[in-house]
Order: C-alpha cells, then sequence, then structure tokens
C-alpha cells in the first residue's frame, strides 16, 4: 500500500497536513487513534485546575500523563517509600535515587516511580511524575508571594483581583491549612523547626509560619499513634501514603468526580502538530513501568491543554516549531527560564561547645540539636524579602534520617537578576537548559551570606557533607519560564500564533516568584481558565 494511503486509513485521518518529520514514521508498535474535544497534556496544578474548571462547565475532558496513576488498581505500585529506606517505586527509570542528599539506595532495575531528575550541565531539575504531578513529591508549603515582587513580575495581572479572589480560591480546593502552634510549640517531631527559628532570630532574620496542603489534624493523630504514619515517618519526596492532600485527593478528585473527565497514565506525549482544521495531533508513546514502549497513539482534539511543566511544556513547543509542525510560535518560547533562584545549603551546629560563647548561649546548646525524629513537613520559613541588598525566602527544611546529626538544612528561594533560555538542540534532538554559574551567583551570594550570620550568631559551621562546599546551586525545584505570560501567550495563556493552544502552568511564571510557587501557579491557572472558558467556548 502507499504510504500515504496507509497513513490515512491506519489512523482515520484524512484532512490532516502531510506529516512533518516528526511525525513521518511506520509504526513498530500496534497504534491507535482518538478523537476528543479537549485535551489537557500533564495532571500538575494547571491542568488539574483546567480539567475541574472544564468539566464543571459541562466539557468532556481527557488528560494524558507519563507517570503513574498511582491510586489505580488498588494502589498496587504503592505504598510509597519514606527517605530513609527508598523502594525503586520512588525514582524515575533510574537504577539509584536520585535525591539531593541520602543516595544510599541501588536498585535491581529501573521502575516509573515517583520522583524524577532531568539533568543539564550546571543545573539538576527535579519534577513528580505520577497522577498529581509536583503535588506528590513536594513539600506541600502553599505560601502565597510578596505583593511587591508579584506585581513586579506580573505586571499584566491585578495584584487585588488575585489578592481578593483568585488565591483565596486556589488556597480553599487545594484544603490548605495551618499548623495549630500548641502542637507546633510541644511537639519533638518539631524540634528542628523551632531550633531554627530560633536560631534564626538570634541572627536578627524574621521567621514566618507556612501553611500546607498537608492535614496537620491527621499529623496530630499520627503523633498520638492512632492512625499510620506518614510526614512522621519520613515521607514526603517520595510520596506520602497519607494525610498530604495533593491533587489526585483535591482538584482531580472533583473533576473526575463529574464524570466528564477521563485519565489516561503511562502516557508520554513526544510531539504536537497543528492539523488544518483548526485542531491540533498529538502523538503518544504508552510505556510500561519499565519504561518500555508498548504502544502508540495519536490524538486529535479541537483544543490543546499544556501542563507538562516548565520543562515539559516549553520543550514540546521548541520541538514543534524544530520540526515546522508549529511553525507560527513567535521568539519568546523558551525564553525568561528560571529556578526561582533555589539554593541549599546546611550547617553543623555540633562545634558550637567548642566555640567562645557565653554562659546563657552555652546553656542553651545543651537542648540544641534537630532531634533524630522529624516531621518531612516544613512549616517555618526565614522572610528576607526586605533586604535589598539579600533579597530571600528561606524554608526551613527537615532532615528525617532517624539520628540526631546536629545539622540544620535549608533551601533559599531568591530574586534572580539574570534570567536564562531553553533552547532546541538539532543534534542532539533535545533541549538545552542554558544555565551557567552566572545565573546562580546571586542566590550562592545570599547562601553564604545567610549561613555566615547564622554561624557568627549560633557558632557552626558549613555543611560540606550534604553539597560540595557545604552548597546545593545546581539543584532545582522550582522551574519556572519558557512560555512567559503576556510574551509567548497572551495575558490568559493562550499561545500566540495559534487559536486554541493553551498554557496554564508554571512555564507561564518568568523564572522567579520568591516562594513555593505551586499556589501562584494555581491561582495564575484559575484565572486563566476563567477566561478561556468565557471567550473560547
Amino acid at each position: 500500500m502507499h504510504r500515504r494511503n496507509f497513513i490515512k486509513s491506519t489512523f482515520g485521518i484524512a484532512t490532516i497536513l502531510p506529516f512533518s518529520k516528526s511525525f513521518d514514521n511506520l509504526y513498530s508498535f500496534s497504534h491507535s487513534k482518538f478523537e476528543v474535544e479537549n485535551l489537557v497534556i500533564g495532571s500538575g496544578y494547571g491542568g488539574a485546575v483546567a480539567a475541574l474548571r472544564l468539566t464543571e462547565a459541562g466539557k468532556k475532558v481527557t488528560m494524558v500523563e507519563m507517570g503513574l496513576d498511582w491510586g489505580k488498581n488498588m494502589g498496587q505500585y504503592k505504598p510509597f517509600s519514606n527517605m530513609i529506606f527508598p523502594k525503586n517505586n520512588s525514582t524515575w527509570l533510574h537504577k539509584s535515587t536520585v535525591a539531593p542528599i541520602m543516595n544510599f539506595t541501588n536498585f535491581n532495575k529501573k521502575f516509573t516511580g515517583v520522583l524524577d531528575r532531568m539533568d543539564f550541565e550546571n543545573i539538576k531539575i527535579y519534577a513528580g511524575r505520577g497522577v498529581g504531578g509536583g503535588s506528590l513529591v513536594n513539600g506541600g508549603m502553599a505560601v502565597q508571594p510578596n505583593r511587591d515582587y508579584f506585581q513586579e513580575i506580573l505586571p499584566e495581572l491585578d495584584a487585588n483581583k488575585f489578592w481578593e479572589y483568585y488565591f483565596p480560591l486556589a488556597k480553599h480546593e487545594l484544603l490548605v491549612n495551618q499548623i495549630h502552634d500548641e502542637y507546633y510549640q510541644k511537639s519533638k517531631y518539631y524540634k528542628f523547626s523551632r531550633v531554627g527559628e530560633a536560631e534564626a532570630h538570634h541572627a536578627g532574620f524574621k521567621t514566618v509560619k507556612v501553611p500546607n496542603v498537608y492535614s496537620f489534624d491527621y499529623m496530630e493523630k499520627e503523633e498520638k499513634g492512632i492512625v499510620p504514619k506518614s510526614a512522621l515517618n519520613g515521607e514526603v519526596i517520595y510520596g506520602n501514603n497519607y494525610g498530604k492532600n495533593s491533587l489526585d485527593k483535591t482538584y482531580l478528585q472533583k473533576a473526575l468526580s463529574t464524570g466528564l473527565l477521563t485519565i489516561y497514565d503511562l502516557h508520554k506525549v513526544t510531539a504536537i502538530k497543528k492539523d488544518n482544521n483548526g485542531g491540533y495531533i498529538v502523538k503518544i508513546d504508552v510505556i510500561d513501568v519499565s519504561g518500555n514502549i508498548v504502544e502508540q497513539k495519536t490524538f486529535y482534539c479541537k483544543r490543546l491543554f499544556l501542563n507538562a511543566g516548565s520543562i515539559g511544556s516549553t520543550k514540546l513547543l521548541l520541538t514543534a516549531k524544530h520540526n515546522n509542525d508549529l511553525p507560527d510560535l513567535n521568539e519568546w518560547v523558551g525564553k525568561l527560564w528560571g529556578n526561582n533562584g533555589n539554593i541549599m545549603c546546611g550547617r553543623n551546629m555540633v562545634n558550637t561547645i567548642f566555640n567562645k560563647v557565653d554562659r546563657k548561649s552555652f546553656n542553651s546548646f545543651l537542648g540544641v540539636g534537630t532531634n533524630a525524629k522529624q516531621s518531612a513537613i516544613p512549616v517555618a520559613g526565614i522572610d528576607n524579602w526586605n533586604d535589598k541588598l539579600h533579597c530571600f525566602f528561606a524554608e526551613i527544611s527537615p532532615l528525617p534520617m532517624n539520628l540526631e546529626v546536629y545539622t540544620a538544612l535549608y533551601l533559599l528561594i531568591n530574586r534572580i537578576p539574570l534570567l536564562s533560555s531553553i533552547s532546541y538542540n538539532s543534534l542532539s534532538n533535545d533541549i538545552d537548559v542554558n544555565w551557567t554559574q552566572e545565573h546562580s551567583l546571586q542566590p550562592l551570594t545570599n547562601a553564604k551570606y545567610f549561613v555566615k550570620a547564622l554561624n557568627k550568631a549560633n557558632g557552626g559551621t558549613r555543611a560540606g557533607l550534604l553539597f560540595n562546599g557545604g552548597f546545593g546551586a545546581d539543584i532545582c525545584y522550582h522551574p519556572l519560564g519558557g512560555i512567559v505570560l503576556g510574551k509567548a501567550t497572551d495575558n490568559f495563556g493562550r499561545v500566540n500564533g495559534y487559536e486554541h493552544l493553551f498554557v496554564t502552568d508554571g512555564s507561564l511564571i518568568p523564572g522567579t516568584i520568591g516562594v513555593n510557587p505551586f499556589l501562584t501557579i494555581t491561582a495564575i491557572a484559575e484565572y486563566c481558565i476563567e477566561n478561556i472558558l468565557k471567550i473560547d467556548f
């Protein structure tokens, strides 16, 4: 059979444009074709918001996710691992763990686990894999950004509306709650956080309590021993088995309850293309839990929502532009990318006893220590955002090693004076994240200032065993940008140059938001989908 007739008869699509290089192949796997109204790529915050609001409006939605649906088939691939004893379901297609610290475990075979790390020159970017995306593996800190910085970074948005409506709406849907102060003050699992706050105050820093999506009512029951432990069992970065209100329990659960949402897991999108009927063709590899391709599919959709995260969504568009599948994308695609100023650092506190300190400080040291038992859910931060010279927010992070190590851990989030970009590399047929040591210079300067100030006030040294030189400058938990609002898209996430192609994930935010970003991503997604429903349907 002639190749073109074979393609037409196999896919049942006679009206598409001729396949470009990315689509022009004869499949060696079984291949299926689907036609859907609304296709959402990715099940993280932006995709979950889009799915809920579309289904609530009576629209059928199909969602594809490259990771596992961890709850299906009675949760056959769970339970999730804690940080001390990870199983291979902890890690996405690697034979050893890839966490920023505590990588002591190797596996016999690869598995489509919940935490992924994408390595580029000078930067390692983390992502959650599974239905719920990053909500499965983050610390759950629902931090609202500094209002002035929000307006500076996203001037096209009305901050009043976000503070009055979109942020409260996002908090409500995400089931954000606050730790009870009485519990915080007495729990042995939060000694690390109380010590972190006290040492910050001693160094002249301001601290704040941070809301979270983890249920603190559940956590208190954990400590009383009346429910299974999760946060108090070192579970977070490899998923929480209990207690955490991840997206599969909030937005996605509500969307599924409408009966209008269908989710396909282990579906990895490899290419997207505009057809000449105004819709989109999406090529997908279906994989098994070992990462092997077992089937290939083509979805034809009228409306396409990209929510594969900053790296995933940007890669899809840059690949489509390179292959002439979406040739009219503008020059802003791939630009204004950043790591949200992420840098990790730690302090060893044990040497305080050898320093020359006054009696009061020495006596206080006798009670200092981060405690062997720590909750894996952080609830406090250091807000230094009003310091114009050293502007940052620092998460007081747990280090739940089940051993008293007299070590404090922090994740700093900084202003980024110099944003980077993502580009397509035709030699490797992949993307490059053009992040250099120069881009990390200001975050590193702030981190050094921060650790030095804490050590001067409290005693201690850099935690060189945790990170090379004491600072993890190549760690990125919060990739942002690449398809920035008002640049690569209009002010509501419509991709410039194309109708019915939308973005509602973290790639809309230009590189930095100054705090843990998922609350802001959710609020912006709510804002975008509200307008899209009014105008595009």
